[in-house]
């Protein structure tokens, strides 16, 4: 049995679509859905549905979410027809129950294709203990470089510069702790890459470097890795052929995210060699080593 999810946050209800049912119904909680085999999520992964996410794969519950977000209004001109017959509705608008109704549209289309990972990506063991903490990491990250801004222009933000500056390098250092219990020879990795113990903000892009690219679970090729992490230059030649195609103006689309954590790990690395900033053929070296290293380990029978 599986279930289609627009997830909500901010106390509204999670829509769902039971496609064998063929049935619309409203949950306050994903732990409601633990009776379903696979669940497929939109793609918003609010920091709190997290703690729901880890009880469902701890009782075996298989979980993916959608990876191409930005296909929403295509998806929705593509499948027209289909909403507007099960929704009962005379124009096609954006929805919870519509886009739930989409993801299962969405699903249906990429396994008859054979390219399902294409489309959603599976929420693994290892997301479930770090997402969270690269989140809120990211989030008070963010916070202290405001209060630097804001520091800059004459505001006295002395007392929240040092609380979040403490607050970053617990959060870095208990995202090391945790990369440390899930991938056995982590510091073995980050040694081959040139870190050492100290290097913290290097040990946490390692981290959610590794996180976003899934390894061991997933295995991508170099290929995929450079498009997922954003470092490839696509052509003038690739670009018109995609506007002739699509219409529209070529855009590059990656995960953010995962780019931010590569480039704190590429930037540990080059101010050890006294070079900065990284530039992207840096961030893709890095990445090329940091795969070779893993695949390297694995022969070796880690």
């Amino acid at each position: 049995m599986r279930v289609f999810v627009d997830t909500a946050w901010n106390s509204k209800l999670h829509t769902c679509y039971d496609s064998i049912a063929d049935k619309f119904f409203e949950v306050e909680r994903l732990t409601e859905l633990r009776n379903y085999d696979e669940i497929f999520l939109d793609s918003m992964l609010f920091p709190q549905i997290w703690t729901e996410l880890r009880e469902l794969v701890m009782i075996g519950c298989r979980i993916w979410y959608f990876t191409r977000p930005w296909r929403w209004r295509e998806l929705r001109n593509r499948f027209s027809n289909d909403l507007k017959r099960r929704l009962k509705a005379k124009d096609v608008r954006k929805t919870d129950f519509g886009d739930a109704y989409l993801l299962w549209k969405v699903y249906e289309v990429s396994v008859a294709k054979g390219n399902l990972e294409k489309w959603f990506r599976r929420i693994t063991p290892i997301d479930i203990e770090l997402r969270p903490l690269l989140t809120m990491e990211k989030v008070y990250e963010r916070w202290l470089r405001k209060a630097y801004q804001y520091e800059a222009l004459g505001v006295d933000t002395g007392a929240d510069i040092n609380l979040f500056r403490d607050k970053l390098e617990g959060l870095r250092r208990t995202i090391v702790a945790k990369a440390r219990e899930l991938w056995p020879r982590f510091m073995e990795v980050a040694m081959k890459l040139g870190l050492d113990e100290d290097d913290l903000g290097g040990l946490t892009g390692l981290a959610g470097t590794l996180t976003y690219l899934g390894w061991p679970l997933r295995k991508p090729s170099m290929h995929k890795a450079i498009r997922y992490f954003g470092l490839y230059k696509p052509s003038r030649e690739d670009k018109l052929r995609f506007m002739e195609r699509t219409g529209r103006r070529f855009q590059r689309h990656y995960s953010g995210s995962a780019r931010r954590y590569l480039n704190l790990l590429t930037t540990a690395i080059l101010t050890k060699e006294r070079r900065f900033p990284p530039k992207t053929r840096d961030e893709a070296k890095t990445l090329k080593k940091l795969i070779g290293t893993l695949r390297q380990l694995e022969l070796a029978g880690v």
